[in-house]
């Protein structure tokens, strides 16, 4: 009986084995079909990508925070860390001072973003926002912000001055100490506005060339404003009538030296107010236009002063007292295009005597003042546009001329 129940058992393993074996057979051969059809993907790549998207979100929700929440804006800031200065533990992002060497404030802003983070933004890739003002440590300070949108994450180049750079949301940077400069970043955007400056002596018809500088771009839609002199032609102190009368009394040797260097420096610290005063008003308003026309502008007094020295009562400490600050505004002649209206001597003359200004009539006044021009204007205003031609230019010609100016086709020559 064992031994039936043995061959029993025994017929019964053949059979498993035999039925294990052929499964197995199948499974590989299912196997193999598997992996020839997935040499060939069938799945739609859009909706797998959509799945792995997915994924993204649930596993790394701070990438999906920055880069697919575009509503949800984000900032790198980090703290100042040095007690000695101001705005200890706040909030900052890159920033500085526009040096002499840089060409323009966006170059100013490339130089510093890559100062203290290690990145080099391209220029097309700074964006304008907005100009901030601020008066501190007895001085004006006039803050150009730019934005830059990078992945990159910024370096630590000044773990002195400064904690470890921060990707936070706006909203929470604003809840805490913040610069008033990076504060005021965040109101919104404003128009960037481009400068042409004006320069000529006395008479030279700028003020013509400027209407029609404005004529000209109201055409293609800019809003134009001008900055001029006026105040002092509407003075009703007659301070420059003053000065004539007083500048006539001390070559008849009527005042002494020092009394007219006395009255010089009252009139162009005066005149110099008064410029500071226009473009501070018309840089801290919110709304501005696409371009600004200066009639002349505040450097135009370095030229006045230089002319007061070679008359022979004007000091150069005395001119270097008044121009003290005029550092602090360089960075309206490197953002202008500055364009020099020259005139004949003799043409200028007959028309300022149609003004009536007292002083002025003097042909060796006026040839001096066109030699002071000749030497200061290049090196006052390196970025310089020069008319050459010195002959009177009818309202035609001038018309013409303007598009080429302000396209800036017309190209520098200082060898006239």
């Amino acid at each position: 009986m064992y031994k039936a129940l043995y061959f029993n058992e025994e017929a019964m393993r053949k059979e498993k084995e035999e039925e294990i074996k052929e499964y197995q057979g199948l499974f590989e051969t299912y196997q193999k079909q598997e992996e020839e059809r997935n040499e060939e993907p069938t799945f739609d790549e859009e909706v797998f990508n959509q799945i792995l998207a997915e994924l993204d979100i649930t596993y790394n929700p701070e990438k999906f925070d920055q880069e697919v929440k575009p509503n949800t804006p984000k900032i790198w800031v980090n703290k100042r860390i040095n007690p000695n200065k101001e705005f200890y533990k706040h909030w900052q992002c890159p920033g500085g001072h526009v040096e002499e060497t840089d060409i323009s404030t966006k170059h100013a802003a490339q130089r510093e973003v890559l100062e203290e983070t290690g990145l080099q933004p391209e220029l097309e890739e700074l964006e304008y926002m907005r100009t901030n003002h601020y008066f501190r440590e007895k001085e004006w300070r006039i803050v150009h912000c730019y934005s830059f949108t990078t992945r990159k994450v910024p370096e630590l180049t000044e773990p002195r001055e400064m904690t470890d750079w921060q990707l936070k949301k706006i909203k929470e940077v604003q809840k805490e100490p913040v610069i008033d400069s990076l504060k005021d970043a965040f109101k919104g955007r404003q128009h960037e506005t481009k400068i042409i400056m004006i320069e000529g002596s006395c008479g030279a018809g700028k003020s013509t060339f400027v209407e029609k500088c404005k004529e000209y771009l109201t055409k293609y839609k800019k809003t134009v404003e001008i900055l001029d002199e006026s105040f002092i032609t509407k003075d009703s102190s007659k301070r420059i009538i003053n000065y004539g009368s007083n500048l006539k009394k001390y070559k008849e040797k009527e005042i002494t030296k020092e009394q007219m260097e006395e009255i010089a420096i009252e009139l162009e610290k005066w005149i110099r107010d008064k410029w500071m005063k226009q473009i501070f008003e018309f840089y801290t308003r919110e709304r501005k236009p696409s371009i600004l026309l200066m009639d002349r502008n505040l450097f135009s007094t370095l030229i006045f002063m230089k002319l007061m020295e070679e008359e022979g009562f004007f000091s150069k400490e005395k001119q270097e007292e008044v121009s003290t600050n005029y550092n602090n505004w360089l960075w309206l002649i490197r953002e202008s295009l500055v364009i020099w209206w020259k005139t004949p001597v003799e043409e200028t003359i007959k028309r300022v005597k149609k003004r009536g200004r007292t002083g002025e009539e003097d042909l060796k006044y006026y040839k001096k003042l066109d030699e002071v021009y000749r030497k200061l204007m290049l090196e006052i205003y390196p970025n310089l546009k020069v008319i050459t031609r010195e002959t009177q230019l009818t309202t035609e010609q001038v018309e013409e001329l303007i598009p080429n100016l302000i396209d800036e086709k017309i190209f520098r020559r200082i060898g006239y």
